[in-house]
């Protein structure tokens, strides 16, 4: 009897497991969404200070390096903040509409990247851009876009 019961445990424990890690994936996703809309909108309305928060500095300062986010307060961290958000704007321009697409997760260098694809539409023609966010201490920050 007791093998049985192992026997049907078993599955409902794999089932119950591979579940979790679809709820995570599912909440990382609209998660990442979230921020991404939000540097659309900051971009869009030129909020550069707002979106210096959600973009992972890139910096001489090693120890901030995908730790932290852009200060808005020092001027050349704003201005790699304000080249971000000029060409998410430009793709915003050049479309009449985007939508969402695939996202994904994938390992670079031992650091877990959140990739989201977004399709910037604009009549016939389609663009695919690929946001690429990491988690950090300050939540999910933008990371590279191509």
């Amino acid at each position: 009897m007791k093998r049985i019961t192992k026997l049907f445990l078993l599955p409902v424990f794999i089932l119950f497991l591979s579940s979790q890690g679809i709820v995570a994936q599912s909440s990382n996703e609209s998660t990442v969404k979230s921020v991404l809309t939000n540097l659309l909108e900051y971009s869009k309305s030129k909020s550069y200070n707002k979106a210096a928060e959600l973009i992972a500095y890139d910096g001489e300062d090693s120890k901030r390096v995908d730790k932290d986010s852009y200060n808005a307060a020092n001027k050349d961290e704003l201005n790699q903040v304000k080249r971000f958000c000029k060409k998410i704007s430009a793709l915003l321009e050049l479309s009449s509409s985007h939508e969402f697409s695939d996202f994904k997760t994938s390992k670079d260098g031992g650091k877990e990247e959140f990739i989201l694809h977004v399709t910037f539409i604009s009549g016939d023609q389609k663009l695919i851009t690929a946001f690429s966010f990491i988690k950090t201490d300050k939540g999910f920050l933008l990371t590279n876009m191509n």
